[in-house]
């Protein structure tokens, strides 16, 4: 069986590009938050759901007017991935998962319009966004505000799901089969936040790793070049995090047919899409 993958922008907001990517400079770019669709037999599953209109008013109040301030939000109410998705002709219903790959704004901010669907995530993210207050919540990059009521009994812990055949993506480990066919593979990918996932699909034309914020830039993975020393303070755990960098460039390596797509490079993203549509 196969899926088709499409790959969708909800929003972006802009930093200096040297963040991303030690030396790239200060100049301001844009990072899209990227969504991406699986239209699979049996439903849609989605891999993050990017921003929504109400992350700006979520992001607007007292602490979290720090995380608004230093990554700005910019998504329109057609630009939201239910907006996206409708003109698509597919139904916020017709969604059976969403993956998360992290609890960030710019991944779960329109996860509340998809009251229908499993949610994939790292029970202990869950756990770790309820528990934290304050400086700590901010520096986590973590709203609560944005997560559904009802996550609890919608949550589809990772750890639950049948294993899959990692030879796939070797050195990685960890892979879960979320649909029972080997077509959408969830893998941990550890360090840049608590939990974190990327997640293989196979499509007809090529294998896509979706890897979230695991890699901001295409070069971390094909160069090894990583972001700028301060993302440090702000990664749940930095030798993890450049661990997992060194997984994937080797993977890369191992399976140059194999497309690893981190969420915000945009050249990257475009480059994707071109190839998918091959």
């Amino acid at each position: 069986m196969t899926v088709e993958l499409t790959l969708l922008e909800a929003g972006h907001t802009t930093h200096s590009a040297g963040v991303a990517r030690r030396g790239a400079g200060r100049a301001p770019v844009r990072f899209p938050a990227l969504v991406g669709v699986v239209r699979h037999a049996g439903g849609v599953v989605l891999v993050d759901t990017g921003y929504a209109p109400r992350v700006v008013e979520a992001l607007s109040h007292g602490i979290d007017r720090v995380y608004g301030g230093l990554l700005p939000v910019h998504v329109g109410p057609d630009e939201s991935a239910v907006a996206q998705l409708a003109a698509r002709g597919i139904d916020a219903d017709d969604v059976t998962h969403v993956v998360v790959t992290h609890l960030h704004a710019d991944h779960v901010g329109g996860l509340r319009d998809f009251p229908a669907a499993r949610v994939v995530v790292a029970r202990r993210a869950v756990d770790e966004i309820a528990r934290v207050r304050g400086v700590g919540r901010l520096r986590r990059g973590l709203a609560p505000v944005l997560l559904p009521d009802d996550l609890a009994d919608r949550l589809l812990d990772p750890m639950t799901l049948p294993r899959a055949d990692d030879a796939d993506v070797e050195p990685l480990g960890g892979a879960r089969d979320l649909l029972g066919d080997g077509t959408v593979v969830v893998v941990p990918l550890p360090g840049h936040a608590t939990g974190h996932l990327g997640v293989l699909v196979r499509t007809a034309t090529r294998d896509v790793l979706l890897v979230g914020d695991a890699a901001w830039d295409r070069r971390a993975v094909t160069h090894r070049e990583l972001p700028a020393p301060v993302v440090r303070l702000l990664s749940a755990d930095w030798p993890r995090y450049t661990r997992t960098i060194d997984a994937l460039h080797r993977l890369a390596e191992r399976r140059p047919d194999l497309i690893v797509l981190p969420a915000h490079d945009e050249a990257a993203i475009a480059e994707a899409r071109a190839e998918l549509a091959t």
